[in-house]
């Protein structure tokens, strides 16, 4: 029969907003608890895989501070205005991209070749596993004759190769030839050229320098030639530049490589190679200040003399006196704007040779300029009122004054700078050169195992989540009320004594072979064991397998109980006591409600009439242990009278019709005008009778018999129909003018989230058990 089922309803019921809660997706997590925990241990496993397989990488690092560049190029005091020009932040941004610049990444990336790639060709997983057991400088033996593939220990070191720009960036294969000896080959198998260890080989714009090879004749190494481009690119994922902290002016350079070694050697050279550039910028810089200083030299001190000139000049033809007190203020006034004023001049003519006129450091001289000659026409507007000749002394006074500080000013800049570019000051100095580093800084083992097993649980809940939330099948009592508005008379869980009935005795079974008539995938199909079971006692009687005749021995026989009390209640006012027991699709388990409410009904003492209404697989009469001639088929075809085809039973007040002899065409005999003759007759004799049907989905029999009885009840079974069927199964019963009375879930797999409930239920069986005992 149907898989056995019966017990006190596990399953989850939902918020009657239907919402999925808090306590749902608890539940949902209990009951997969041991699919949660496999995908957990299965990606943990692969982290820690990953942890101890992936190759380590050591990093390096070096600091470097960046201070204020010198504010007053020039070496003059230009006063308030030029303090202005100062940065009020250290310029490290920039000095960031400096470093990361191709300028000086380039020198670097020749220097230790990391424009070359060259990687032995490994068999996925098991090379590298092989390659971490190796020693150093001893090649392994190629294992399952795999000689192309490197097994580890080897070791190759290639100082040049240069190729045409049509093989920059593309895969090259390396395989090693006997006595020092190899060969270079494209990617579509053409051998480009052969070379020996310590000699360079040439052929066709390609060269190739190798120093050291050592590997087993046959092995292959995969080369790759980068362009400028793609080697700064690719060299660049490998290094870090960041300010340690914000505003602090101390750059980091850290860069990552397999080899500890290479790792500091590279983080050292890139700092040298930086302050070496920057200190050159710097020398630069003031030699082309102290060239234009040297450059105006000759006419500062020209102007110098003029002035000196037109001053003594002056004072002798017009035999001037020392000037009062308020031209004496008007002549330091006069000094400071007009100083101010030719050091700026003097700064834009500078600044105009390297920049643009458009560009901001040019305007920023124009606008202090600007400002400036308003402040001094201002001022001369103020002293407008004293005498001329005193005027024109304190201007003359005042341009010798100012040519002779701006002269003696260039030229101890001029010395200044020559000190400069003969030394290696800049506003960048290295504070911490680069060390070995001893720890790789990846992968982090703890780190990955840790995060692998917490990705295991995510990803195990969001899979249990959605593959509940995705399955169309029909879970729970719930969503047949809520989306279809029937009724659930009770849901019954697996009993694992029903499949013990259900068994055939050792002695009429064969190895190997299954109970006949059992559907596929029904537990009951497994074959007998020595060992299982051995403490179950089971009833002497091997012609019947029902639940319900043991008593109260399981607890899905008080289950039962309750869903007949409930379905009794429901089909009182129905038009007769005819009850038809249809589900959607095969294997929902009708045949064994049907059989066991026919039971526990004669049990109260009335008179019960079970009819197997499916005449194309009908399996009720081998339940019973009878034979399954002259039954309901003979009398929908008058062969028979109906007291013929009726057969008692060892369960007091019930009797048997069994389907018959399978008929060519179940349907056409179903829709004669003697089926409903049959029932009519048959509901006058008994207090009630059940008649169990095939798949409604299946075939139209059920829809015949249903419209003919007084109520039907749908079984359901989780997993064993979709929502979509068991729609299309109502509608279908619905046409015929079948009165749907509610639904009997069937087969409810027991649930972890339920244990207690099982508990509880299962101490209270026992002892009723004891009672009876």
């Amino acid at each position: 029969m149907n898989t056995p089922v019966l017990g006190i309803d596990p399953v989850p019921m939902r918020s009657r907003d239907d919402r999925f809660s808090a306590s749902d997706f608890w539940k949902l997590i209990v009951d997969n608890v041991w699919l949660v925990v496999s995908i957990i241990i299965g990606v943990t496993a692969l982290a820690t895989a990953y942890a101890f397989l992936a190759t380590p990488v050591y990093s390096s690092d070096a600091l470097v501070k960046v201070d204020f560049p010198n504010p007053n190029a020039l070496g003059v005091n230009s006063g308030q205005v030029q303090q202005q020009a100062v940065p009020s932040q250290l310029p490290t941004d920039a000095e960031i991209q400096i470093i990361q610049s191709r300028a000086v990444l380039l020198p670097v990336i020749k220097k230790f070749h990391q424009d070359i790639s060259i990687t032995p060709h490994e068999m996925p997983l098991l090379g590298r596993i092989s390659s971490m057991l190796a020693t150093p400088g001893q090649p392994t033996a190629p294992l399952l004759g795999f000689s192309s593939f490197a097994w580890g220990g080897e070791d190759v070191n290639v100082s040049q190769l240069e190729v045409p720009a049509r093989l920059e960036n593309k895969k090259l294969m390396l395989r090693v030839l006997p006595q020092g000896a190899y060969e270079l080959v494209d990617n579509d198998g053409n051998s480009i050229l052969h070379g020996t260890v310590g000699r360079v080989a040439t052929s066709d714009g390609t060269s190739i320098m190798i120093d050291k090879l050592v590997a087993r004749p046959g092995t292959e190494f995969n080369v790759i030639r980068f362009s400028e481009y793609q080697a700064v690119a690719r060299f660049a994922k490998n290094l870090k530049v960041m300010e340690s902290m914000k505003d602090s002016g101390v750059v980091q350079i850290l860069y990552e490589n397999e080899d500890p070694k290479l790792a500091q050697d590279i983080t050292t050279s890139i700092a040298q190679t930086y302050i070496a550039a920057h200190v050159d910028q710097h020398r630069e810089e003031a030699s082309v200040t102290r060239n234009f200083i040297l450059g105006e030299l000759p006419r500062l001190e020209s102007e110098l003399k003029r002035t000196e000139t037109e001053l003594s000049n002056y004072r002798m033809s017009s035999n001037s006196m020392q000037p009062g007190t308020e031209a004496n203020s008007y002549l330091q006034g006069s000094i400071d704007i007009e100083r101010q004023i030719a050091t700026l001049e003097m700064q834009r003519t500078q600044t105009a040779a390297r920049f643009a006129p458009t560009t901001r450091e040019v305007r920023t001289i124009d606008e202090q300029l600007a400002t400036l000659k308003a402040q001094k026409q201002a001022f001369d507007q103020r002293f407008g009122r004293l005498p001329v000749s005193e005027r024109k002394l304190m201007d003359l006074t005042r341009d010798s004054k100012v040519a002779e500080d701006i002269y003696v000013a260039m030229r101890q800049k001029a010395s200044e700078l020559a000190v400069t570019r003969a030394g290696t000051i800049g506003n960048v100095h290295l504070i911490d050169s680069a060390i070995y580093p001893t720890d790789p800084s990846k992968p982090k083992r703890p780190l990955v195992i840790g995060g692998g097993a917490a990705a295991g649980l995510v990803l195990s809940v969001l899979f249990v989540f959605f593959r509940d939330q995705l399955s169309r099948s029909v879970k729970s009592p719930h969503s047949v009320e809520s989306r279809l508005s029937l009724p659930v008379f009770g849901a019954v869980s697996f009993s694992p004594m029903q499949a013990r009935l259900d068994r055939p005795s050792k002695a009429s079974l064969l190895p190997g072979k299954t109970r006949p008539g059992a559907l596929a995938g029904d537990p009951s199909r497994r074959v007998l064991s020595d060992e299982r079971d051995a403490d179950t006692v089971l009833p002497d009687d091997a012609n019947h397998h029902l639940l319900s005749a043991l008593g109260d021995r399981d607890m899905a026989v008080e289950a039962l109980r309750a869903v007949h009390a409930s379905l009794m209640l429901d089909i009182g006012p129905a038009p007769n006591n005819v009850l038809a027991v249809v589900g959607a699709t095969p294997g929902t388990g009708k045949t064994f409600v049907a059989s066991n409410l026919a039971v526990l009904h004669a049990q109260t003492g009335k008179s019960v009439l079970l009819i197997d209404g499916d005449m194309r697989r009908g399996r009720i009469a081998s339940i019973f242990g009878q034979h399954g001639g002259n039954g309901f088929a003979e009398v929908l075809a008058s062969k028979i009278q109906i007291d013929q085809a009726v057969r008692q039973t060892d369960v007091p007040g019930l009797s048997l019709m069994t389907s018959g002899r399978f008929p060519a065409n179940p349907s056409k005999m179903l829709s004669t005008p003697r089926l409903p003759l049959i029932l009519d007759l048959l509901q006058q004799r008994y207090d009630l009778v059940i008649i169990d049907t095939p798949a409604v989905l299946a075939v139209s029999d059920a829809n015949l018999i249903a419209a003919n009885a007084g109520s039907s009840v749908v079984v359901v079974r989780p997993s064993a129909q979709s929502e979509g069927e068991l729609q299309e199964a109502i509608k279908r019963l619905d046409l015929t003018g079948a009165r749907i009375a509610g639904v009997i879930f069937n087969a409810v797999p027991k649930r972890r989230s339920e244990k207690r409930t099982y508990a509880y239920a299962s101490a209270y069986m026992s002892n009723v058990a004891t009672e009876e005992e």
